[in-house]
Formats: structure tokens, sequence, C-alpha cells
């Protein structure tokens, strides 16, 4: 009977006779197959191209519906097989290209079946859901992936399951041609393009997205819907200028796809120009040495996004090795044309790349960067940099210092400073204040913890050392940059943040001290010393803008304080209590802004309480 049905539903001149349909509708069970579906939804589809008159129609609407319904009884892959083969007949907008009768009623379907499916996100659910998306799927593919994608988004936690549904359909993987037969496109991920990309308004939707993307990607239990390098050909490199609004998300995505294990021998990184790419990476990191310097009004990555960046090169210069490219010829000579094109950016960026350059080049840096350091000639050498005159060695040094952990410990071992002179000491120790205040402004999070560990490093060598008195201010550059003190502010209460956590793993628990952990007195004593050192710089600090962030630092710094005050049980502790209190209100009535002053002052009336 298989052959005879097959007969029977692709057969175009007898079929839509009245007897035909009837026929059909009576034996609906000997259709459930994915090759008669198929057969039959051609057939209709072809009796919808020359009919269009009211009984023609008529007609579409039952054996639309009962081949509906035969393909609601088979498996999941049975399903998943004709859905392949609607998107090989009619691509995207599948059946709904032809079938006029598919329209009616399938908007409201789709958002109705949807919005059942985001009420009940759960396990059990999943199947059920499935289901109904399978249906809607066979009569319009591409708007059933894009109300997914777009409900993925700004449906709050449901990304997750909404991508559970998708990946349970390996056959949209499918990749359209179009006007291009020789670059096919995911269907998915234009549909991602179409519905999402562009709309996002939120951070907690850019949040879903990212999520919704790697999920895709990188299923738990089912075969990847989108590949890496789809995702970063459509949402990665067309964005990666300064300039462009979605440059931030999409240098997310990419750090987010370098993360992904290739399945192949052959990396996929291979397919996506990587050395363009790196080279479209060190120039936004060149944009960063006149981050303060661009006009308001223009659009570019903030310096959180800096460490983004720095990571993102670091994978790729993992990822991308000899080996993908062609040949070995190739490989060189791809390496040759990011040098020249680097040469013309900040020195630095040609460090960050000696991974990938490996022994083809070496290091090129200041030569006034010899006169301080050890530099061994057969991995250094010097470049011509008209910027670094005369004394700019110990700049160039705590610039190497901020490229990379290795490169600083490298910096701190080949520093030449003479311990036994003072003057050279004394003279050093200004020009290392020098440098580091004309580098600070530009640090990113992790390069500012790089140096943090430089000061650390040489204050336990006693190669630096800080006056007591104010003389070194007056070799403070006088940098004019006010809109930079948000940015600075925000380091020096994350390096206030890390001191804390230092002072706590030092001291242990504060409620049970051993004679071996340092007193609560002197974690105490530590605590106010932070404390009036805050608010020593909310005092040199502009009125507005910096507030919040040093009254988070302050009662942090407070908190800390009071937590090791309470467990001291020495018998003067209620005095020396006393006279803190007092000292730490007296000072902070001198803080100009209000906000600042008024809420230590009500956390410092409760330290007594």
């Amino acid at each position: 009977h298989v052959e005879m049905c097959s007969i029977f539903a692709s057969n175009k001149t007898w079929a839509f006779s009245k007897d035909w349909v009837d026929c059909l509708v009576k034996n609906k069970v000997l259709f459930q197959k994915p090759e008669l579906v198929l057969n039959l939804l051609e057939t209709l589809v072809n009796f919808a191209t020359f009919r269009q008159d009211k009984e023609a129609r008529e007609l579409q609407v039952q054996v639309t519906k009962a081949i509906v319904e035969c393909y609601t009884e088979l498996s999941l892959t049975d399903k998943n097989k004709v859905i392949s083969g609607v998107l090989a007949s009619w691509g995207g907008p599948g059946l709904s290209l032809n079938l006029q009768v598919v329209m009616e009623g399938f908007q409201e379907d789709l958002n109705v079946t949807f919005n059942q499916i985001t009420k009940s996100v759960s396990d059990e659910g999943l199947t059920r859901s499935v289901a109904s998306v399978a249906r809607l799927t066979l009569l319009y593919p591409e708007a059933t992936v894009k109300q997914i994608c777009n409900l993925a988004v700004v449906n709050l936690g449901a990304h997750q399951f909404l991508a559970q549904i998708l990946c349970s359909f390996p056959a949209l993987s499918f990749l359209e041609t179009h006007d291009d037969p020789g670059r096919p496109r995911s269907l998915v991920v234009r549909c991602l393009e179409e519905a999402v990309w562009g709309r996002l308004s939120t951070v907690r939707e850019e949040e879903q997205f990212l999520e919704f993307l790697a999920f895709l990607m990188q299923p738990s239990s089912a075969a990847p819907l989108v590949s890496p390098a789809e995702v970063t050909k459509a949402f990665v490199l067309p964005y990666l200028k300064s300039d462009s609004a979605q440059i931030e998300l999409s240098l997310q995505i990419l750090s987010k796809v370098l993360g992904i294990q290739s399945c192949s021998e052959e990396h996929w990184i291979k397919s996506c120009h990587p050395f363009p790419l790196l080279l479209s990476l060190c120039k936004l990191l060149d944009g960063y040495t006149k981050y303060w310097h661009q006009p308001r009004d223009q659009l570019f990555p903030s310096l959180e996004t800096k460490d983004l960046i720095l990571n993102i090169l670091c994978q790729l210069c993992e990822v991308v090795r000899p080996e993908t490219a062609p040949s070995p010829e190739l490989w060189v000579q791809s390496l040759a044309w990011l040098h020249r094109k680097v040469a013309s950016l900040d020195w630095t960026i040609g460090l960050r790349l000696k991974k990938l350059y490996g022994d083809h080049f070496k290091n090129e840096v200041p030569a006034t960067l010899f006169e301080i350091c050890a530099l061994p000639e057969d991995e250094w050498t010097s470049r011509p940099l008209p910027a670094y005159g005369p004394g700019s060695g110990l700049l160039a040094w705590m610039e190497c210092c901020c490229v990379s952990t290795a490169l600083r410990e490298t910096m701190l071992t080949l520093l030449l400073v003479n311990v036994d002179n003072p003057e050279e000491v004394n003279l050093f120790s200004k020009g290392f204040l020098v440098a580091l205040i004309q580098v600070l402004p530009w640090c990113s999070h992790s390069e500012w913890k790089r140096l943090t560990h430089v000061v650390e490093n040489l204050l336990q060598r006693q190669v630096l050392h800080v006056p007591y008195t104010l003389e070194y201010v007056q070799y403070m550059p006088l940098l004019n940059l006010r809109q930079a003190w948000l940015h600075v502010v925000q380091l020096y209460c994350s390096s206030l943040t890390d001191l804390l956590g230092s002072v706590k793993s030092t001291a242990g628990p504060p409620l049970h001290p051993t004679e071996d952990r340092t007193p609560t007195q002197e974690v105490s004593f530590v605590c106010i010393q932070m404390f009036c050192h805050l608010l020593h710089v909310a005092a040199m600090l502009p009125d507005k803008g910096c507030g919040e962030l040093l009254v988070v630092g302050a009662l942090e710094i407070l908190s800390q304080y009071e937590m090791f005050r309470g467990a001291d049980t020495s018998p003067s502790n209620t005095l020396r209590r006393a006279n803190e209190r007092h000292f730490l209100e007296s000072i902070t009535d001198n803080v100009s802004d209000k906000a600042l002053r008024s809420t230590l002052l009500q956390k410092l009336s409760k330290l007594g309480a």
C-alpha cells in the first residue's frame, strides 16, 4: 500500500477531485510517513499555484488540515525530515510562499502558541512545546524562528528553554543560497539578524541574546544549530569599527565564540580572515591612546571594554597558528603584512602580538627603555619614537609592565636601580610617580592591577621610596583630564577594595583571633588610615560624578573597621573606641561633599550603638 499511497500523493492529474480529497481524509493514517507528507505538500502547492477560486480554496483548507494531522503523528526525527524537504523546496517562507490558506490566522496561532509556551517554561513542558512549534515550523519556518529569537531576548529567563526548543529541529541548520550560490547563509542567523540584531535596547536583552546564541552554538544534548564561523561573519566582522553602535556586543560575541572548541582538525577561525581580524583589534587598542581626546559625541568603546579587547587578542594569538594558514609561505607573508600594518600603531601593541610573531620579529621598544633596563639585544631592539625623549625610559618601562603578567615580571627582573645610592633611589621614586600619573588615566582595570603589583614589589624590595613631605607634588604633570576623574576614582576604589581584602586575609576571621594572627587593633588602625586617605582624595575631586563610588568605598572600610573593632576584648577597648569614633567624626565633618558627609556621619553614629 506504500507504493500505492506514493502514487496517490504525487499524481497531479487526478489530485483534488472530490473523490481524491475524500479518500485522503478517510485514510490519513496510511500517509503518516515523511516521504508521503512531502509528496502531498508538493501536490498541494502545485494545485494552489494554478487554482485560486473559492471551491479550490475550500479544498486547500481540507487537504492542508489532513496533511498537518498526518505530520503531527510523525516522530520528531521524521518531522525534521519533512521540514528539511520544505526548506529545500520553498526556503525560509515554506508553505506560506504559495499557500494563502496557511497565512489565514497564522499570526494569531503563532502568538497564542508562544504565549502558552513562555508561561510553561519547564522540562515537562518541553515535549509539548516542541510539538506545537513543529506544526508552526512546517507552515512558515522563517516566521516561527523569528518569533523564537525575539521572545528569547525580550522574555526574561526564557532564552535557554526557547533555545532548547529550536535545537530540537536540526533541519533548521539549513543554508540559504539566495542570489549567491557560492556563499550560503544560515537561515537561523538571518532570522536573528532580521528579528533581533540592532533592536536590543537594554543590557539584559543583550545578555539574553548572548546566552541564547551560545546555546545555539553549544547545546547540551543536540547538534549545534549555528557555527562559530557563521556567527563571527554575521555579528562580528562587519561591526569591528570604533564608531559602530554594536561594537561592544560584537566583542562579547567574539570572546564567546573563541571559547568554543573547534570540532574539526582545521580551526573555524581560518574562514574568518584571521589577520585582518587581528589588525582590527589592534586598531581598536590604538584608539585608546587618544581616548581622553576623542570628541564627546564620537562613539568609541568604553575603557571597561579595553580589557575585553586585550583578552580577545590573547585568545586569537592562541588559536591563529601556522597550521591555520594554507601554507608556511603564506603564514610568513601574513605575519609580515600584520607587522608592517601594526608599525604605524602604538608601539606596545607589537608586544601584545609576541606569541603570534614568535621568533620572526624582536620586541620593538623606545631606545630610552635600554637606559633603565638590561634588555638582551637578541630579543629586543629600539625603534625611533619622537614622543619618547630623554628621561622617558621609566614611562616606557611602566607601559611594558601593563602589557602582561609575564612581561611585568621580566621588567621587574631587568630593572636597573642602584639601591645603595640614595640620590638614585630618590630620583627613581620621583620619576616613578610622574610615570605612574601619566599612565594611570589610560589604564584598564587589569592593567592597573598589574601596576599596583609593581608598586608593591618595589616597596618590598625597598627600590621605591615614598617621601614623607609634599615636595613630590611639584613633579606631578598638570594633566587637565577632568573627564578622566571618574575612571581614576574607579581604579582607586578597586585598589582600596583589593587592599581591604588583603588586610582581611592576613588578619583572619575577626571573631577568632589567635596569637599568630594580626591583632584586631592593628587592623582597625589600617582601616582608619585608609578611611582618612579616601577623604583626602575626596577633597581633591570635583563636586559631581565621583561621590557615589567614594561612598561605597568608605562604607566598606567602616564596615570592616566595625567588624574588627567589635572583636577587640582588651580592657581599654571602650575608651579607644570612643576616641577613634570622635576622631573619625571630626575629620568627616570637614568633608565638603554634603551627600558623602551625611552618609558617613550616619554610619559613624551607629558604630557606638
